[in-house]
């Protein structure tokens, strides 16, 4: 196998090719999950050096990275960078707008912006064979307002955050924002068997079990949670009381300040704050290089591992490779849990109390003023408020199996009270 150079404008890579890279050393593929995907290399001074310009197109491993940067030394030759196409094609899409988008999938906002452009978007059927799904795919609805001077890279990074969760896979021009990367592997990684300086950090210095939540003019919740106006970790048994405060200034509602303190340590949130952060390093042999075993030990970006440490077995992701596909050189992995808040997404799946809207700011802080969403479950509808409310004929076989109750003139969907437009109705 070598890096195969191509034209600019190429978009398939069949053929068609202007040379073989033969000479290329130092190939380094890094992947990481809703971050870097590059490739570096370096070139000697030879005549096919010249071919080696920027913006074109290299493929390494049948997908194509584009060059955006070389540096020239006499001594040393080419150092190239390139990265991926979905990453560097993506950010020079410009979108001047994208109009209102309200209670749509989330795959739609992306293929309206996608639109005119060399990217395609997988189909449900081609994700199936490679066992991933599309996030949306269980019915999830979001509303996209109107945004200008946009980038495709940009909105489906906006789309991922108002979903509260999902992760970019690309296949060179072939795209789709998933549920998931990789498979539940559990291959096994331990230094008597193939890891080379394991690191496992374990960190508490910023581990919360009393949570002080704040709403709007500091509003606190005391009035719905018995007078106290903090929530306390199951793990405060095991770690002592650690207070802290979070503000969530967009909420006026002391029902939904308290839901969303509840989530900073529920067992739903990979990011909770009441446990100590988990971070393991390392580089690995990559045993599936070696013919006996076939590709069966192979690492794949997304995959769940299990890590052997003092006597423990520790299952966590692949979130980032930096690999080397034609040496021997071991592979640098970092593994560890993908950032996300399902907040808004389980909420909005019903299976929590409360909704939250949240996309990132430059300060890291958050704001609600673009981004919101709805679903529409059988005739339910959640609006931007967080109220429920129910439309047209009641069947409760078109409930999906919820928990139906009505008590005192209201009608309650796995016991949360829901709004009936129409009384009568019932």
């Amino acid at each position: 196998m070598t890096l195969k150079l191509f034209e600019y404008d190429k978009t398939s890579f069949n053929k068609g090719h202007i040379a073989l890279l033969h000479e290329a050393q130092h190939v380094k593929i890094t992947n990481e999950i809703n971050g870097d995907y590059a490739l570096d290399f370096t070139y000697p001074l030879t005549d096919k050096a010249d071919h080696i310009k920027e913006n074109r197109i290299v493929v390494c491993e049948g997908q194509a990275f584009r060059i955006t940067k070389t540096t020239y030394n006499p001594q040393k030759g080419f150092s190239v960078y390139a990265p991926h196409v979905s990453r560097a094609d993506a950010r020079t899409v410009h979108i001047q707008n994208i109009p209102d988008m309200i209670g749509v999938s989330p795959k739609s906002v992306i293929l309206k912006a996608a639109a005119g452009t060399e990217f395609r978007l997988l189909t449900d059927g081609e994700l199936d064979e490679i066992g991933m799904k599309w996030v949306g795919h269980d019915g999830f609805l979001i509303d996209f307002f109107s945004s200008d001077k946009l980038n495709l890279f940009d909105v489906i990074e906006n789309v991922r955050l108002c979903c509260g969760k999902g992760e970019l896979y690309a296949d060179n021009y072939s795209i789709a924002l998933v549920e998931r990367i990789g498979k539940d592997t559990h291959t096994r990684l331990g230094i008597c068997k193939n890891m080379q300086g394991i690191e496992v950090e374990r960190d508490m210095s910023e581990i919360v079990t009393r949570l002080y939540p704040y709403g709007k003019d500091d509003l606190h919740i005391g009035s719905v949670n018995g007078g106290k106006q903090y929530v306390d970790s199951e793990n405060i048994g095991i770690y002592g009381i650690r207070e802290g405060y979070k503000d969530y200034s967009e909420y006026t509602e002391p029902e939904k300040i308290k839901a969303r303190a509840e989530w900073e340590m529920s067992a739903d949130n990979a990011e909770r704050i009441d446990i100590p952060k988990l971070n393991i390093s390392g580089s690995v042999i990559e045993l599936g290089k070696l013919a006996e075993y076939g590709g069966l030990e192979k690492l794949e970006i997304g995959d769940g591992v299990v890590v052997l440490d003092r006597g423990s077995n520790i299952y966590e992701r692949v979130i980032r490779i930096e690999s080397y596909p034609y040496e021997s050189e071991p592979a640098n992995i970092t593994i560890g849990s993908v950032k996300r808040d399902l907040f808004f997404y389980l909420y909005q799946m019903g299976k929590l109390g409360s909704r939250y809207r949240k996309a990132s700011t430059s300060g890291g802080k958050l704001r609600a003023d673009y981004i919101s969403g709805e679903v529409k479950v059988s005739g339910i509808k959640t609006n931007a408020d967080g109220v429920s409310t129910f439309s047209g004929h009641l069947n409760v076989s078109e409930l999906n199996g919820l928990a139906v109750d009505v008590r005192d003139g209201a009608l309650y969907i796995d016991g949360k009270r829901v709004l009936l437009e129409e009384q009568e109705q019932i």
